[in-house]
């Protein structure tokens, strides 16, 4: 009895440690995440150095030198007069969630949100920049821009040519809008994969075997962490689907069933940010499944806390999993609804739809067959799963949860983007996602304090 039970023990410990290599990332290995929005990044990006060379002149008057690989992305850098390459860019660590004080009336903020600002709000160079410079148009017009964005909670830029590679995206957001860069909020647990390093851009879902993955609606946070501001930029559109989504959080306040929302309020919620599969303990007897539970647990307790930076519980579940034992890792409750930190407007701050497992698989029946690709990227595919519960840990109900993703499908907006085109983001204000998406689909980000 004594060797069955270390047996098991052992077994588990293994298949943890193995989970925990993956999830947080092996030597040479690209980490899966834990992370309260279960976006996965894309490859890695390689610079080819075969193809033709050409220099090219853009409205911007500087000199872009080109390697050109048919069978690759056109990557470009673009160079001063003086051939001096900008120095590697310095991120601050990615600022810390501001949650606020829970005092925030909810039949007051519906009756509030019926009016609101049109969204997204729209530029376009071909209309605004006229004959002057793009940078020195973003110079001159930056406190008008951010002025928007903190109106209408999103800003599209369309038609520059300054931001249709990586460092002329940084171009425009250090010397054009002078924004702050930070860490992204993986850093805490991962490292997502970048575009462009040294210009502190980063993936934004661009794996192939994720194509037929519907990126749910999400505020980006991660633990205790959360960016206040974003730039999303196209590379390269996919030939078919893969629209830039984002949701005005104020438009969900105005359309949730106000008993719901308050019952949500006043419970908070708690996200699942990862689990463990444990199904092999299912057909052990009951009095050996609480022998070896409690040393399972410790083991993964432990490896865990040497990880992450913030409060995780791991807990006994088999509800999320088809009915399969697992052992969940959850974060600490927080509200889904707070003040926007710079304007005091209550906003919606939920990743209920990106991250509840029954409306995953529902989105899955809709967009990919039921197929979303997922058991097909990394062996972590089944650890990185994510749900969601009220704060005390009691399951939030299959009606509920249809309603949210009916609420949030209806103020979706469908952005497509081609080469060029950017999204300023309001982190606490807007949620983003993405679309599924058949070809090569090649988009970036860059976080903001």
């Amino acid at each position: 009895m004594v060797r069955a039970v270390v047996a098991i023990v052992f077994s588990a410990s293994l298949l943890i440690g193995v989970a925990y290599s993956g999830l947080f990332g092996a030597k040479g290995k690209s980490p899966a995440r834990l992370r309260y929005a279960p976006r996965i990044s894309g490859g890695k990006t390689m610079l080819a150095t075969r193809g033709r060379l050409g220099v090219t002149q853009s409205r911007n008057s500087k000199v872009q030198l080109c390697v050109r690989n048919p069978n690759a992305f056109q990557v470009s850098a673009t160079l001063s007069p003086q051939l001096e390459a900008p120095k590697p860019v310095e991120l601050a660590p990615c600022p810390f969630t501001m949650w606020g004080n829970k005092d925030i009336d909810i039949d007051a903020v519906q009756g509030e949100s019926q009016s609101l600002p049109a969204f997204p709000y729209e530029i376009n160079a071909k209309e605004a920049v006229g004959d002057m410079n793009e940078k020195e148009y973003f110079q001159t017009h930056k406190q008008e821009i951010m002025d928007k964005l903190k109106t209408h909670g999103a800003v599209v830029l369309r038609n520059f040519d300054l931001t249709k590679t990586p460092q002329g995206f940084r171009d425009m957001w250090e010397n054009g809008l002078t924004l702050s860069p930070c860490q992204d909020p993986l850093q805490s647990v991962a490292a997502r994969q970048t575009v462009s390093q040294k210009d502190g851009v980063f993936e934004a879902v661009n794996k192939p075997s994720l194509n037929k993955y519907f990126v749910g609606m999400h505020n980006e946070m991660v633990g205790t962490r959360t960016p206040k501001k974003a730039a999303f930029v196209c590379l390269k559109p996919a030939e078919k689907g893969g629209e830039f989504l984002i949701l005005n959080g104020q438009q969900m306040l105005r359309d949730l069933n106000p008993d719901f929302l308050k019952r949500l309020y006043s419970k908070d919620m708690r996200y699942a940010v990862a689990q463990f599969p444990m199904d092999f303990l299912q057909d052990k007897p009951q009095f050996l499944q609480d022998l070896v539970k409690p040393a399972i647990k410790t083991v993964l307790d432990f490896a865990i806390k040497q990880k992450v930076d913030f409060y995780t519980e791991s807990v006994w579940d088999t509800t999320t999993n088809n009915g399969d034992l697992v052992l969940q890792v959850r974060a600490a409750p927080n509200p889904p609804v707070l003040r926007h930190p710079e304007t005091n407007e209550p906003v919606w701050f939920a990743n209920i739809h990106s991250h509840s497992s029954k409306l995953r698989d529902m989105r899955a029946k809709i967009y990919s067959g039921g197929d979303e690709g997922r058991d097909k990227t990394t062996g972590s595919s089944k650890i990185n799963l994510t749900d969601v519960f009220y704060g005390d840990g009691t399951p939030i109900s299959e009606e509920d949860l249809k309603h949210v993703a009916e609420v949030t499908m209806k103020n979706v907006k469908f952005i497509k983007l081609n080469q060029g085109d950017v999204v300023l983001v309001d982190n606490y204000k807007t949620q983003h996602g993405r679309n599924v998406f058949e070809g090569t689909r090649k988009n970036a980000v860059t976080w903001f304090e």
